[in-house]
């Protein structure tokens, strides 16, 4: 069971911070690959990208999540799948919860999805 930590005024800001940017990206990747400007197509490609790449030299973990998590002084769980911010996202926003492997799934197609998208886009069309 996890203690609770006092946490600084300042490292609760600096958590909000990154849970927004972390947001941001999350919906920029995740649908600006519809939009109709090339800044936004190339946006999705470096971003996804770079997700892409930090999940697989981090074994699946989120640099986001973790520097949040940092802040907050939460502990790192044991496995990736545990620390799914998609799952945090839809809870908060739409109050349902969702099977934590499930999320990751979708996350990966449906990122991977619109970094094909915007990589056709961008190169074919």
């Amino acid at each position: 069971m996890q203690t609770s930590v006092e946490v600084s005024w300042t490292n609760k800001r600096f958590a909000e911070l990154f849970y927004i940017t972390h947001v941001f990206v999350t919906f920029f990747c995740g649908f600006m690959w519809i939009g109709p400007y090339e800044w936004m197509w190339w946006g999705v490609l470096i971003l996804y990208g770079l997700t892409e790449i930090l999940w697989f030299f981090r074994d699946g973990y989120c640099i986001l999540t973790d520097i949040e998590r940092y802040f907050r002084q939460v502990p790192r769980p044991d496995n990736a799948t545990e620390q799914n911010f998609i799952t945090r996202l839809l809870k908060s926003f739409f109050g349902f919860e969702i099977n934590p492997r499930s999320a990751q799934i979708f996350t990966r197609f449906w990122g991977r999805f619109g970094w094909t998208v915007a990589a056709v886009r961008l190169f074919i069309i």
